[in-house]
């Protein structure tokens, strides 16, 4: 058997097959490092008992308990089934067990014993169903904090503390230290494998806290530093020289005429982003700038201004989107505001005919195209550029780094101008861990005119409320989105990744197929014009759907959150979304800004039936509140930064122990930390981290954020 080390692939270690490795693969755990660091999101505390008569149906307890009825199979069972009776002083309960005949040799009446287990009724009759039963003066009450990790269909949280159990022996003399010795000792911190066994394996919740804190400090100094490191390499390129100190008569007057022609006023924080970018671009120094705002700012006026400046100067600018519904809205917005400029704006999807691909791939080649739209069909290697100068990401964290080097570096000794455009508001201490690396230009400001989107909170069960309101709107023209979180009826998992968990079962929830035979049945489909939209959709078909909803042709869209990212239309006016107890805040505002984009009043209602304090905590949240950045930094509060961009980070670390809420005096010692390290005398130790961090930058980043 080949040496395991944290590297390996996960089915190097002993138990864990193809079907086990697949089935962690889903839950983003390939390397026995990601095993180790897939710490746990709860524990349950076995130690706490009661009498199982205190407890409710469905409840989990511990209890203790006598032995009073000889364990006995059922010989008529196929599944060799053990019954015997408990006894806990105040009643009786049947503990039954399938397919484990040991236990009928292991217990026998009157030992005495520890149980947890899931109590049920049947009949007003207590019964568990293979519960963890051990003899008392046997149980090791230190092993009774138990981890429960996030799982998936045949994976059990037993199964995952085994096999890290079995990481730790292996390699957990093996990880790098990444924290200097100076807050080691002054935190009396864990060595990283001591740490790693305090949180999987804890004997108090104090110690499980001092193995969170260790493994917190490590991971944000891992990120600070890696990034640190990232733009010391990036500061060693050259990038071209846009904008030059004078600029000349023509493009000026180009320049000009795009401004005054743009059909609105630039708000003031428009203004200063694109003299902030304007800036950047007449340096040498590659610009590497985050452009944040909040939901209908005008972000996307400021990249295509930004481009335009690079087209006027004789180079090039790409606009990378993550979808091919977003690149179209991107390229008709373009191509409007830089008419008569004479700029040659291109758009490049994936779906765009062989032909017309062939032809705007020439056009890019000898530079004719100044300003180029599109999707990943942008980062195929035929491709070429004959004089890019900037980079534009939208939603960046939707794209591998590896995957936009491609067109960052445009030889081994020079680079572009990075920019990177958000439409989630970042908070505050996220950001400062996260885009550490980055220039910031933040637009607050709405363009004049827009109204605040009015939200309000419906329970599920007035569904007469929602549907007046959404033939209210259709009757005065207007078109109408709703939104739901699963596709249809049959799916046991939801369909988008930015979902939180519920109090609500999921069998309750209304999907996309299920809306559409709702408003079927009222006869609502047979007057107003309806389609459904999700992800899985090919991508053709979505462009065609969003192409006949902004041209008025359909008047109600029923989708998933695939409308969440910059979809625009201003005649939508309402939106209804189901279950929202499912989604964060961000997602919510993210969605709720897909109306209030013109004059007119629009409307948001929040459907769901959940009773949960935190649900509740946030629909009230998002109805009194507009403000994006607000919600970012109480969504962060109320989830934490691992589920902030969703279960599926794409591209954006997502951090397992610290929580940049809570531990803000943490992230600032941590990040003054990184700064000491690299700025200080000490070579030797300098030396040691750096190679430490880019061993563990590798491991834990480096298939999605690029290598040091």
């Amino acid at each position: 058997m080949a040496k395991v080390t944290l590297s390996s692939n996960v089915s190097d270690l002993y138990g864990i097959g193809p079907k086990k490795a697949e089935k962690l693969e889903a839950l983003d755990i390939r390397t026995v490092y990601d095993l180790l660091y897939d710490l746990p999101r709860r524990y349950e505390d076995w130690r706490i008992t009661k009498h199982f008569t205190m407890c409710e149906d469905g409840e989990e307890c511990s209890f203790e308990a006598v032995v009073s009825t000889a364990p006995q199979m059922n010989p008529r069972s196929r599944t060799r089934n053990i019954s015997f009776m408990l006894d806990d002083g105040l009643g009786r309960i049947r503990v039954t067990f399938f397919n484990s005949p040991y236990i009928a040799g292991k217990f026998a009446k009157g030992d005495n014993v520890f149980v947890h287990g899931r109590i049920q009724f049947y009949n007003g009759r207590p019964t568990l169903v293979n519960p963890y039963i051990e003899h008392r003066d046997r149980v090791d009450r230190e092993s009774l904090i138990k981890p429960v990790y996030h799982q998936t269909a045949g994976l059990f949280s037993r199964d995952l503390s085994k096999w890290i159990r079995t990481a730790l022996d292996l390699v957990g003399d093996q990880i790098p230290d990444v924290i200097p010795d100076v807050l080691s000792r002054a935190h009396d911190l864990p060595g990283p494998g001591e740490a790693l066994r305090m949180v999987h394996f804890p004997e108090s919740p104090e110690k499980a806290e001092r193995g969170r804190i260790r493994i917190a400090y490590e991971e944000l100094i891992l990120l600070g530093v890696g990034m640190s490191m990232q733009k010391e390499g990036r500061d060693t390129l050259k990038a071209p020289v846009v904008v030059p100190q004078k600029i000349g008569n023509d493009a000026g007057a180009k320049w000009r005429h795009i401004l005054n022609n743009l059909g609105f006023i630039l708000t003031d924080d428009q203004k200063q982003a694109v003299s902030e970018i304007q800036k950047d671009l007449m340096s040498d120094v590659p610009m590497n700038r985050l452009v944040q705002g909040d939901v209908g700012s005008g972000k996307t006026a400021v990249a295509i201004l930004a481009m335009a400046m690079c087209s006027l100067m004789g180079h090039q600018a790409v606009l990378l989107a993550p979808t091919s519904v977003l690149a179209k809205q991107h390229y008709d917005t373009a191509v409007s505001l830089l008419g008569g400029s004479g700029i040659d704006v291109s758009l490049l999807l994936g779906k765009t005919k062989a032909s017309e691909k062939k032809e705007i791939k020439a056009r890019i080649k000898d530079g004719s195209a100044g300003v180029v739209i599109g999707t990943h069909a942008l980062l195929t290697d035929d491709v070429a550029f004959r004089d890019l100068a900037l980079v534009i990401a939208d939603e960046q964290h939707r794209f591998g780094v590896r995957q936009r080097e491609k067109l960052l570096l445009a030889s081994d000794d020079r680079t572009v101008h990075n920019l990177v455009m958000t439409a989630t508001p970042i908070p505050r201490t996220l950001a400062m861990v996260i885009y550490s690396d980055m220039q910031t230009s933040i637009i607050r400001q709405k363009p004049a005119g827009r109204k605040p989107v009015k939200t309000s909170f419906v329970h599920s069960k007035d569904d007469d409320v929602i549907f007046a309101a959404i033939e209210t709107k259709l009757s005065y023209g207007e078109q109408v989105y709703v939104v739901c979180a699963k596709v249809d009826e049959e799916e046991d998992e939801i369909f988008d990744d930015n979902y939180v968990n519920s109090d609500v079962g999921f069998a309750n929830v209304t999907s996309v197929k299920e809306m559409k035979k709702i408003l079927d049945a009222r006869g609502i489909t047979s007057r107003y014009s309806c389609e459904v939209m999700y992800g899985a959709l090919p991508e053709k078909k979505k462009l065609g759907i969003m192409e006949r909803f902004s041209e008025g042709e359909i008047k109600i869209l029923i989708s998933t959150t695939v409308i969440e990212v910059g979809v625009d239309n201003p005649n939508a006016n309402l939106i209804v979304i189901m279950d929202a107890d499912r989604f964060g805040l961000s997602t919510l505002h993210q969605l709720r800004g897909r109306v209030g984009r013109s004059d007119k009043n629009a409307y948001c209602i929040l459907v769901s039936e959940s009773k949960s304090e935190q649900a509740l905590s946030r629909m009230a949240l998002m109805c009194q509140s507009s403000d994006g950045f607000e919600l970012a930094e109480a969504d962060l509060k109320l989830r934490g930064p691992g589920d902030f961009y969703g279960t599926r980070q794409h591209g954006i670390p997502s951090l397992r122990a610290a929580n940049l809420y809570t531990d803000l005096p943490l992230v600032k010692e941590a990040l003054e930390c990184v700064n000491d390290v690299l700025s200080g005398s000490d070579s030797e130790e300098r030396e040691r981290i750096g190679n430490a961090v880019k061993v563990l930058f590798e491991l834990r980043f480096g298939s999605r954020m690029g290598g040091l």
